[in-house]
Parts: C-alpha cells; sequence; structure tokens
C-alpha cells in the first residue's frame, strides 16, 4: 500500500488471444475496474470514470481509509477496511495488497484463481508466502460475497 497520498496506476488487460501485442498500453475511461485506497484520489472519482453494464464497473475501496466517498453509492461498490484487515489480522499493512488481489480475482474473473496463486508464489517473499496466500484467500471471498450480494439484488 502507498502511504502520504494519491498514486495512480494503470494495468491494460487485452483478453483476445489471437493478438500477440496489447495494440494500445494506456487504460481508457469509462474503467472496468477502480481501486481506490485515500480520500485524495476518491475526490476525483466520477460516476462516469466506471463502465455500466454486467460484470464491469466495480469500484473497490478502502473503507478504513476513505472518509465520505459519495460516488460509491452510486455504482458497483465494495468497502473493504483493507489496511485495517491487513493489521489486525496480519500484523502489517503491506498484506493488503493481497487481500485486494484476492477480491480482484474473484470479482473480474480474468484469469484463473491458479495463476493468481502461482503468480503470488513468483513474487512474494518466501518467508511472507503462506501469509500472502491467507490474505489473497480473505480477499477471494469478500469478493465471491461481493458477487453473491449483487446477484441478490437484481
Amino acid at each position: 500500500m502507498v502511504k502520504g497520498g494519491k498514486c495512480w496506476a494503470e494495468v491494460v488487460v487485452d483478453l483476445d488471444r489471437d493478438q500477440d501485442l496489447i495494440d494500445y498500453p494506456k487504460a481508457l475511461e469509462p474503467y472496468d475496474f477502480l481501486i481506490i485506497l485515500s480520500d485524495e484520489a476518491a475526490s476525483e472519482v466520477k460516476k462516469n470514470h466506471l463502465k455500466k453494464g454486467d460484470n464491469t464497473g466495480y469500484l473497490l475501496w478502502d473503507s478504513a481509509a476513505i472518509g465520505k466517498f459519495r460516488t460509491a453509492k452510486r455504482v458497483k461498490s465494495l468497502a473493504l477496511p483493507v489496511q485495517k484487515i491487513s493489521l489486525e489480522k496480519f500484523g502489517k499493512t503491506v498484506f493488503g495488497n493481497s487481500i485486494l488481489f484476492g477480491v480482484f480475482t474473484a470479482i473480474a474473473q480474468i484469469f484463473s484463481e491458479e495463476s493468481a496463486i502461482e503468480t503470488i508464489k513468483k513474487f512474494v517473499p518466501k518467508n511472507t508466502l503462506e501469509i500472502n496466500l491467507e490474505a489473497f484467500e480473505l480477499g477471494k471471498k469478500e469478493g465471491i460475497e461481493f458477487l453473491n450480494k449483487l446477484k441478490e439484488e437484481d
């Protein structure tokens, strides 16, 4: 987790398996997903920043770090106190990244859980692997519960 202000990162995923390269390296508005972790970033989010439709237009945000978030009430939004959960369950806020990765994996459904777990195994330090996997599972459960809740509301 980044501390001390707004940080912006974009990830472009092209699911067209016939293409070898992504033809445009910048994410275009409206977005399929936004993950917001600070008040400063939340203040700039507008409803039209997210796509409308099934299986798109999701907003994930840290409810412990963000006070008011008006836009969150008008879109498909999951408020989760990520840093607080990470600190209370695992002793450090850094594991919030794996919680969010689990939530994203469950909601986005653009790659398999196995691929996500292999990615974690490849990139996290060995001495934190078990905690990161546990944090990922926690996030995945939250993401699944969120999707189930959305289905019930339809």
